[in-house]
């Protein structure tokens, strides 16, 4: 239905239709009630999770399909009669399909057939958890994405060689051969051998293609004569090695170890050629296809022998002394998600606070280098503090056991009145009933008896004063019933979201 051949890198954007052009795919899919989507794709990487490589969305939780990765998985997202839009039909975990290189993916569904996923040529077997529904919620308002959400809060990292959509579900045959035709531009580089070989119009050949914008893939070598009344008598050939601009390859020298005999009976007479190899390898691109320029060396080949001798690497410099590393480091997001739910005894699996930090967590350190320190890290670690306090006041059992002594339906301009100066030089002992909220935070927060760590009068100074100006209500000094719950998920996220639970 619609073919792109788009080679694109993704390191930053996206490549998005108008909603009006890509009005088209829902047309014409919904018209036969089955598509299936077809890439060539060279993942930079197999860390991303739920990134959207090809999708037809209106928002991050809004779409009619989406193919995308998480991890070393493809996944399957679409909206249907009989499936959730934003719950992934995904190949299996063990199997790790998704790999770091050019790769062959098509998704297709089709109504009594339901969703299918191949790579490379083959069905992964994987089976599609719904019963197979129809298409008829589509919305024709979402746009046609490529490395992205519409949004562009998901970036795909990687290669785009190929897309296609079709308005059908391919079949495996169909798919099958579709991968074994390749994606991209291939040529026969033909390099003449007839005066090492002594046979008249004779080549070595090989089947080349740009594999992308930094490398050539060569593959499959074969001997060939388009003399048809040739005839070879044992010729050998040994140690074949490729050429770039007047210098052989650093690397990708798959087929220097290439001892074959040239013969009447290995030659296919049919085809008029025999094989080399069946190996393919990357030569690494340096002006470009339409300058670089290729050749080939050989050990030996018929008569003639070029001896190469290899010379002695020179022994490797001294390593330098790095930078000293710094003994504080970050916590990563998992470990900060992690820390949050044992301090607080709050479930990560909370629904809010899983979906805060699922939100959140693509701006959380993701290094521990304490030099990576952004302020969208504390931003975001404050943001998940909340949702943690938030959880842990709100359960009656919990904040109990927690703040043992507290009365939580006190009235919070009596609680906690009267509020020392927080900027008074001596803040001991802390006022009656903020002991209550203060000293539960400092024991299990803070901790104690580190090298480095602020002392307890410091922090219970900067607290009181976060909590006076909370039980300043109004002109009369009145606060709301639920004042007091205000305050205590505010002073527990102001300890909870600081570097207490971020630096390590």
């Amino acid at each position: 239905m619609t073919d792109e051949e788009t080679n694109i890198a993704y390191a930053n954007g996206k490549a998005q239709g108008s909603t009006a052009a890509s009005k088209k795919l829902h047309d014409l899919i919904k018209a036969t009630g089955e598509y299936s989507v077809e890439a060539w794709v060279v993942p930079g990487n197999v860390a991303q999770e739920e990134t959207p490589i090809v999708t037809y969305s209106g928002s991050d939780e809004a779409r009619n399909f989406t193919l995308g990765q998480t991890l070393y998985n493809y996944d399957f997202y679409q909206r249907s009669s009989t499936t959730n839009q934003n719950e992934a039909m995904s190949t299996a975990d063990a199997d790790e399909r998704l790999q770091a290189n050019l790769q062959h993916v098509v998704i297709t569904f089709a109504p009594g057939g339901a969703r299918k996923i191949y790579v490379n040529g083959e069905f992964t077997e994987d089976l599609d958890p719904d019963t197979a529904g129809n298409l008829s919620e589509w919305d024709d308002s979402f746009a046609f994405v490529l490395g992205n959400e519409g949004s562009s809060n998901s970036l795909w990292q990687g290669t785009l060689r190929m897309v296609a959509v079709h308005n059908r579900a391919l079949t495996s045959e169909q798919i099958s051969q579709n991968y074994n035709v390749g994606v991209g531009e291939k040529f026969f580089l033909l390099f003449s051998v007839s005066h090492l070989t002594n046979t008249p119009e004779s080549f070595v050949v090989f089947e080349v293609s740009q594999y992308d914008s930094y490398s050539y893939l060569f593959s499959t070598p074969y001997f060939k004569s388009l003399d048809s009344t040739a005839s070879f008598a044992d010729i050998p050939v040994k140690g074949l090695k490729l050429g770039i601009n007047g210098k052989e390859a650093a690397i990708g020298q798959a087929f220097k170890n290439i001892d074959i005999s040239l013969n009447d009976a290995d030659y296919e007479t049919e085809n008029g050629q025999q094989s080399l190899s069946h190996l393919g390898t990357i030569i690494a691109l340096e002006t470009g296809p339409n300058t670089d320029e290729f050749f080939l060396s050989f050990e030996q080949i018929g008569t003639f022998e070029n001896v190469i001798v290899e010379a002695e690497p020179p022994s490797p410099p001294a390593p330098l002394d790095d930078e000293p590393a710094s003994e504080i480091g970050l916590k990563t997001f998992d470990e900060i998600n992690v820390s949050m739910a044992a301090l607080t005894g709050v479930s990560k699996t909370n629904t809010s606070v899983s979906a805060t930090f699922n939100t959140v967590k693509q701006q959380l350190p993701t290094v521990e280098s304490i030099s990576g320190f952004l302020s969208a890290h504390q931003m975001a670690i404050t943001q998940l503090a909340i949702k943690y306090c938030d959880a842990l006041v709100e359960d009656t059992t919990k904040r109990e056991i927690f703040f043992p002594s507290f009365v939580f339906t006190t009235n919070a301009n009596t609680l906690f009145d009267p509020l020392l100066d927080p900027f008074d030089a001596v803040v001991d002992p802390v006022p009656v009933g903020l002991d209550l909220i203060i000293n539960p935070l400092l024991e299990n927060f803070i901790g104690s008896n580190l090298n480095s760590q602020p002392s307890d009068n410091a922090v219970s100074k900067e607290l009181i004063g976060l909590m006076k100006k909370l039980t300043t209500c109004s002109a009369d000094n009145s606060c709301a019933s639920d004042r007091t719950e205000t305050v205590v998920k505010a002073t527990c996220a102001a300890v909870l979201g600081s570097a207490t639970t971020l630096i390590q």
